[in-house]
């Protein structure tokens, strides 16, 4: 009978220390989540490439950083975004003493020079998102994620990328503080416009205030022709930008 008892006692202990630590995981899982307070405005941004619309002023700007360490990285790179009831704004400003690209074409391989990357997932599904990619140059790189990766592995065959999606509507604009492909620069500017019916995948097709999406957003930078150096908004852990688990959370709010 006492020695039941014990056992009793001891599942009892054991129970609640597993309970407990169910609990931390999940308090640091809600502690590392990074959020983006995406602001409502009521006109549409001129896009220049320089991000010189006064609208953009009400937007907060969030830091990339390594996303291994979540330390800053060589250059300083920031993002802000901003919604009306057709478009989703985002701009770029990447410090850069060395702008440059070769790639013109459409859906061509421009993450394997310097880019600016927004994983967009409308539906909160993260295995489900649209990549769109741009260059200094001003080419895009548009494709619809099925990703089927297990979240403790490589990706593999249930990676599915459709390039043949495009981003109907979807205006870009790019500046150079500096010259294309000349070393001095100082830094160059991404903006987009991305409209709401080529993003399809929440229930709302106009995002409602408080409404949640997922999203990343990233910056690939080639200080020297074939050296890479990666950033990220929210963290990944590995120089692999298609870690959905590890996407933020993009909150629109009212204004």
């Amino acid at each position: 009978m006492k020695t039941s008892i014990v056992l009793i006692f001891i599942g009892l202990q054991l129970m609640q220390l597993h309970l407990h630590a169910q609990a931390q995981i999940k308090n640091n899982s809600v502690k590392q989540q990074f959020i983006y307070e995406c602001r409502q405005i009521d006109s549409d941004i001129h896009l220049s490439g320089k991000a010189d619309d006064p609208l953009w002023e009400q937007a907060e700007a969030a830091r990339l950083v390594n996303p291994i360490s979540g330390e800053s990285g060589n250059y300083a790179t920031t993002v802000k975004l901003l919604y009306n009831a057709s478009y989703l704004y985002i701009t770029f400003e990447c410090e850069d003493d060395y702008v440059w690209g070769t790639i013109t074409g459409r859906d061509s391989a421009i993450f394997a020079e310097e880019c600016v990357e927004a994983f967009i997932c409308p539906s909160g599904k993260t295995r489900q998102y649209y990549e769109l990619n741009v260059s200094p140059r001003n080419a895009i790189f548009d494709a619809y994620i099925l990703n089927g990766r297990p979240t403790s592995g490589e990706r593999g065959s249930g990676f599915r990328s459709w390039k043949d999606f495009t981003c109907e509507g979807l205006e870009t604009q790019v500046h150079i503080n500096g010259e294309l492909d000349k070393p001095g620069a100082k830094s160059w500017t991404v903006e987009y416009a991305i409209p709401f019916s080529s993003i399809i995948g929440s229930d709302n097709l106009i995002p409602v205030p408080a409404e949640e999406w997922r999203i990343n957003l990233y910056r690939i930078d080639s200080p020297v022709k074939g050296k890479l150096e990666f950033y990220a908004w929210s963290p990944t852990g590995a120089n692999d930008f298609h870690r959905f688990w590890k996407f933020g959370v993009l909150k629109f709010v009212g204004h």
